[in-house]
């Protein structure tokens, strides 16, 4: 029996584009979506893809690490600030889409040194798989971008517990990770949740509080 990656993995790669495929794994904070994007990366690499991995993670706003760490974010500001989507979109969703050059980047912003990156561009092929992992993927900005949606879906609580053993190396204590999480990104999510029903929009959900055994939830059919 398949597993879930390779369920995904060939849900994807049967998808015939006249440009790239452009596929998001879009969830909460913590959910697991680099790991389990990077396993579908591989997946589709081993069926002899050309694929581009991003993160939208790369496209954080100038300040954003010391933002977070002096505390200034709120729900609403983190939601709509955070990220710049534009960017995002002009860079690298729509240059993979119809009528797209095909010529793209993958990320401008370090956001860890918060220092630009280096200016690099790909040229991607006509059958070429981006796979994006990054939250509110599905915001109005951006959600007529992509051709394949997977929602990873996990309980506040997971959140939280991935969260102390993944943050606390760079907040410096489980405290301050659990109290950023329960003030700032938990209502954030939330606040997606109700603008923009990712979970209904998505083509494929996944329930991500195991990521040594991720469960297909659904499997719909992908825009095309």
């Amino acid at each position: 029996m398949p597993s879930v990656i390779e369920t995904l993995a060939n849900s994807v790669a049967a998808l015939r584009l006249a440009h790239p495929t452009r596929v998001g794994l879009d969830g909460p904070s913590a959910a697991g979506k680099t790991t389990l994007a990077d396993a579908l990366a591989e997946v589709l690499g081993s069926m002899g893809r050309h694929v581009i991995r991003a993160s939208i993670d790369d496209f954080h706003r100038p300040r954003h690490k010391y933002r977070s760490m002096r505390g200034e974010w709120t729900p609403r500001s983190y939601y709509d600030e955070s990220y710049d989507y534009l960017a995002f979109r002009d860079l690298l969703l729509r240059p993979l889409g119809p009528g797209g050059t095909r010529r793209c980047r993958t990320g401008i912003f370090d956001s860890f040194r918060d220092v630009p990156l280096e200016e690099e561009w790909l040229e991607a092929r006509k059958t070429s798989i981006l796979v994006v992992d990054g939250a509110f993927l599905q915001r109005p900005e951006i959600r007529d971008d992509w051709d394949y949606v997977v929602w990873l879906d996990v309980d506040t609580e997971t959140m939280v517990s991935r969260a102390r053993l993944r943050d606390v190396a760079w907040v410096g204590s489980e405290d301050v990770v659990v109290e950023r999480y329960r003030k700032r990104m938990i209502p954030a999510h939330a606040m997606y949740a109700e603008l923009v029903g990712p979970i209904d929009r998505a083509d494929a959900v996944v329930d991500a509080r195991n990521l040594n055994a991720p469960r297909l939830v659904r499997l719909a059919k992908a825009r095309i």
